[in-house]
């Protein structure tokens, strides 16, 4: 091989080997910046960067000591509060904790009140229709269900729980309300 074409094939091989290193290295930086954001997720932070409380604490398992205790200890960290201040700042988050819990029994008791409602409103709706009518409104039931969801994943991603009770449920809520009817019938 003459002189110049070994150098023509040295560039090529430096050519090479560069942009072999830059897409290396380029490859990393992103590997870096997606393992940042995973991170993030494990410390209970939201899109929006926020620290969630109840991802955090699951409020909801806990019993009102704890949750006051938690927040005590939380606010103690930032204010440095003395011994007398403690156990006041704590019994008024006992009764918080106590009212909030109180105030959620109550949210959940008046929701089944009102899916129940709607269900026997529902009953009521297709006793009236005729069968054809019943299966246009099975059908814009469904659909307007479906898009409630996707405008619901848009805004939020859907909790796992829920979505796990919604595909083993797998029943359209006419449907469950129909076998209610006949059940009572």
């Amino acid at each position: 091989m003459k002189q110049t074409e070994i150098n023509v094939y040295r560039t090529k091989r430096k050519n090479i080997m560069k942009k072999l290193v830059l897409s290396l290295l380029l490859s990393g930086i992103m590997f870096a910046g997606f393992a940042q954001e995973k991170s993030n997720v494990k410390e209970g932070v939201n899109r929006d960067g926020r620290r969630s409380a109840k991802k955090e604490f699951k409020l909801d398992k806990k019993s009102a000591e704890e949750i006051a205790q938690l927040r005590t200890d939380r606010m103690d960290k930032k204010l440095k509060f003395t011994d007398k201040q403690r156990k006041e700042i704590y019994a008024l988050q006992l009764d918080q904790a106590k009212k909030d819990k109180m105030h959620a029994a109550d949210r959940k008791e008046s929701m089944e009140r009102m899916k129940k409602d709607r269900m026997v409103q529902r009953e009521k709706l297709m006793k009236n229709l005729s069968p054809d009518q019943q299966k246009l409104y099975k059908e814009s039931f469904a659909e307007n269900r479906k898009q409630h969801r996707m405008r619901k994943s848009d805004d939020r991603p859907m909790r796992r729980d829920r979505s796990d009770k919604n595909h083993k449920d797998g029943k359209n809520n006419i449907e469950v309300s129909k076998e209610v009817s006949l059940k009572n019938s």
